[in-house]
């Protein structure tokens, strides 16, 4: 299936970078959906993240649930990471994402094992279409008055790490 670019991503703004401070890592309230190979990944690799980890969420067998078809993700199946205590199994409020800061702990950069979904925030892939995660609204980083940067330009780094050259020649032209 090829991706198709909704307009809205090339007039959407975003701020020039996350404020954690500001927000309080909201976005990492509830679960996400990984892709079954990065779920796979994860647990491969466990042992780096577990020291960063909240102590609820200590056992990996809590971290993911339910599995389905999913269209979107490149295996084709998504797995949900389960919202513990009010934020994702693999969240830590005082070290952020544990998956994050295990890799980078052990020499990785701080994406190589994070899932996609949380790489690409606040752009989504629904239905085969690049698009705006607007159901977010809720968030700091959504709110009008904090979307002051063109989001292609806030996540071109996300962006070039993410996509194939042809879609990202389509995102940021000749940038």
């Amino acid at each position: 299936m090829s991706l198709k670019i909704d307009p809205l991503v090339h007039s959407a703004k975003f701020p020039h970078r996350c404020n954690l401070a500001a927000c309080g890592s909201k976005c990492c309230a509830h679960g996400v959906w990984t892709d079954l190979e990065e779920h796979k990944n994860i647990l491969l690799h466990q042992e780096l993240f577990i020291p960063w980890v909240r102590p609820e969420a200590a056992d990996p067998a809590c971290w993911f649930g339910e599995s389905e078809p999913d269209d979107d993700c490149p295996s084709g199946i998504a797995v949900e990471t389960q919202a513990i205590g009010g934020a994702c199994a693999l969240f830590h409020p005082d070290h952020g994402c544990a998956i994050q800061k295990g890799a980078v702990e052990a020499g990785y950069d701080g994406w190589h094992f994070k899932p996609r979904f949380c790489i690409m925030f606040p752009l989504v892939v629904t239905g085969g279409l690049l698009t705006v995660d607007e159901d977010m609204k809720m968030l700091w980083c959504m709110q009008p008055e904090n979307r002051t940067r063109p989001i292609l330009a806030a996540v071109e780094n996300e962006v070039r790490r993410l996509f194939e050259p042809h879609v990202v020649h389509k995102l940021l032209g000749g940038a």
